[in-house]
């Protein structure tokens, strides 16, 4: 079976597409991955085949919505969609129309949204794969690009109703195209339950580490799964990382994703300062800390790293509560100290910090008081007694991809059964 997985988005939204491209090309199949150009290099990298990809650059787009405030919050996105969105929308389109041509079975992020018309166009199952509670309203869970805590089950499913809106604001833009290229009748664009008169399966992905249970009120068609675990295809450190790494006692780590950072430098300077008061040393992600790959004074500044193989090396990890950073780090028995910036970020830090293994900072640019509470929290024994034997209970990484696969699997067959 030939898949075409389409993901927009930055590195985080990558990385788990390809762990699942992967276990897709060992059981047998052919994909392809369409994403930002920016990541072309990483998906050869894994070994998996790159679509064409948009002519838009994502980090370009980053710094732009940085300095417009866009991703602050879902008003200035909409806001912003007239400048930021709706110039890549055509662009993009054509790249997923292309992309689906010879596919069996079309699976995408729901910011890939074209993706959705281009399986509709061609004729083939379509499976949306969301990273947090997104996709299917239910009272047990908000959405979490709008809320950052439970809510109660009337306002976790409203919360979803924005995602209506987003999906509204999408079908202005998309509408004409996808009424050329796709016969009525068509369900309404805010309508994710169906596809081509069927159920749309629908997969919401979340670390196990969070210990969120498949929600009563999900229908057969929605799955809740547990997030592909990162898994480099290169394990090996560079040498001057790795003897840091061995000069000493375990460094924590500090990096905020692949997303740009409001006043990088004074946080970064606010954080080593204590780390330091605290007689410890960090490794620091390159992105953040704007300074080539080396050492700086007692830390050392790392480029692009297999964070895998990274954690384990580590006394604690530092982050913004990206869904991969926080597996990985869950996974390695790590504490945690998450600083969420945006959207689904305060949701994951929330949900983790109830199972004893993290803190998260209250406010984006926390005082050196609570700076101080955090790191001995996540340097305290207890903490790391809980994250090692949080670490211990986590399913199998390969298991739980497989299930995946099995689910796209299930979907393609019961299409083909139905005579299409």
């Amino acid at each position: 079976m030939k898949i075409s997985i389409q993901t927009l988005g930055t590195r985080g939204d990558i990385l788990p597409f390809l762990t699942l491209a992967r276990a897709l090309m060992d059981a047998g199949h052919t994909v392809s991955l369409l994403a930002p150009r920016d990541y072309s290099a990483l998906i050869r990298q894994f070994g998996v085949e790159v679509a064409t990809p948009p002519a838009f650059s994502v980090s370009d787009w980053m710094q732009r919505s940085r300095a417009r405030g866009t991703l602050r919050g879902p008003f200035r996105f909409f806001r912003d969609w007239p400048v930021m969105i709706r110039p890549h929308i055509e662009d993009v389109m054509e790249r997923s129309l292309e992309a689906a041509r010879d596919a069996d079975l079309v699976l995408a992020n729901p910011i890939a949204v074209p993706a959705r018309i281009a399986a509709e166009h061609a004729g083939l199952p379509f499976i949306l794969m969301a990273l947090q509670p997104v996709i299917t309203p239910t009272g047990a869970l908000p959405c979490a690009m709008i809320a950052r805590r439970p809510m109660g089950p009337l306002l976790n499913r409203a919360s979803y109703l924005a995602v209506s809106l987003a999906l509204a604001g999408l079908a202005a833009s998309l509408g004409k195209a996808r009424r050329r290229l796709v016969p009525a009748p068509r369900p309404g664009f805010a309508n994710l339950g169906r596809h081509l008169g069927d159920p749309l399966t629908r997969l919401t992905a979340l670390p196990a580490a969070l210990g969120v249970e498949r929600p009563g009120d999900y229908d057969q068609a929605s799955h809740l799964v547990d997030y592909p675990a990162l898994q480099s295809p290169d394990s090996a450190l560079p040498d001057p990382l790795t003897a840091f790494l061995a000069s000493g006692q375990p460094p924590l780590y500090l990096g905020l994703g692949s997303m740009e950072v409001e006043d990088g430098d004074a946080l970064l300077a606010s954080w080593l300062g204590r780390i330091e008061a605290a007689g410890q040393r960090a490794v620091i992600a390159a992105s953040l800390a704007g300074h080539p790959p080396g050492p700086l004074g007692p830390h050392f500044v790392a480029g692009a790293l297999p964070h895998d193989h990274l954690f384990p090396h580590c006394a604690a990890v530092i982050h913004h509560g990206g869904a991969g950073t926080l597996d990985t780090a869950s996974r390695a028995g790590c504490p945690q100290i998450i600083l969420p910036q945006v959207l689904d970020q305060f949701w994951n830090a929330h949900t983790l910090t109830a199972r004893s293994v993290a803190g998260y900072a209250r406010r984006p640019r926390p005082k050196t008081d609570e700076i101080d509470m955090l790191i001995g929290y996540a340097l305290s024994d207890e903490t790391r007694r809980a994250a090692r034997s949080l670490a211990a209970s986590l399913p199998d990484p390969a298991r739980t991809v497989q299930r995946i696969v099995g689910i796209i699997e299930q979907t393609a067959g019961n299409w083909r059964a139905g005579a299409r």
